[in-house]
């Protein structure tokens, strides 16, 4: 897996007004700001948005002793997202949410339209941590049908009862994708969707095991999961979309 100003400058045109040295101050309603004005202020709404969830990502890590999180919100940069955390410094829950205006972390004013949702849990020893995640190795599905997902990458198939899956592994990762004939949902485009994102976007290196689970056709449900190992801890990452939750986990530090 590899992860991988435009500076206008508007005059006005004298000659519309004979190059009269009398001509009125230009209106500044909207319908008259120069394409300068306008596109400068996207990049500024831009860097609000970039530094509130870096701002709340500090706080999350301060208030519980520092944790693995998101340093990228996984959705466009324009987009203002907020967050709510709680637990304890062992057991932690944070739900990303979609909000119209920055609002402090933990506000009760935060919005429920959450689209990702990050979990860590301290185990006791670094075994019962990984014992707790349903780890499946390449021997286990080394029969079943091959499909070429792209990129030298080369899943299995199965299905039954109107279910398909398709999976592989890489590195110490397990991936599987999950679609359904009774809904008309190929797991095929999911899977290769995702072999493509993660030539791009490198995945945190677990300390032992690391599954991704997706689920062709759903991006409403926070079904995409992401889990790994990190010494006695396990990460959880839920996202609604697969690209959201590749991107918020490769950006795990």
């Amino acid at each position: 897996m590899k992860l991988s100003k435009i500076t206008v400058v508007a005059t006005l045109a004298l000659i519309l007004t004979g190059c009269s040295t009398n001509q009125s101050k230009p209106s500044k309603s909207y319908q008259n700001e120069s394409k300068a004005e306008l596109n400068s202020k996207a990049p500024s709404k831009t860097l609000k948005t970039t530094n509130h969830f870096t701002s709340l990502t500090k706080q999350i890590d301060s208030k519980f002793n520092h944790m693995l999180l998101p340093q990228l919100s996984g959705m466009p940069t324009n987009q203002i997202v907020n967050a709510k955390a709680t637990g304890t410094a062992k057991h932690v829950k944070i739900a990303y949410s979609l909000d119209k205006n920055n609002l402090p972390l933990n506000s009760p004013k935060l919005s429920n339209k959450i689209y990702a949702t990050l979990t860590k849990t301290t185990y006791g020893t670094s075994t019962a941590a990984k014992q707790a995640i349903s780890f499946q190795p390449a021997s286990s599905i080394s029969g079943l049908p091959k499909i070429n997902l792209g990129h030298s990458i080369t899943g299995r198939t199965q299905s039954g009862a109107g279910q398909e899956y398709i999976s592989w592994n890489e590195g110490r990762w397990s991936v599987s994708v999950h679609g359904s004939r009774v809904n008309n949902n190929n797991p095929k485009g999911t899977a290769v969707a995702a072999v493509n994102m993660f030539e791009k976007y490198s995945l945190p290196v677990p300390e032992t095991v690391g599954t991704v689970a997706l689920f062709a056709g759903d991006s409403t449900n926070l079904s995409q999961t992401i889990t790994f190992q990190k010494g006695n801890q396990v990460y959880t990452l839920k996202a609604n979309t697969v690209g959201t939750a590749i991107k918020m986990a490769a950006s795990m530090k």
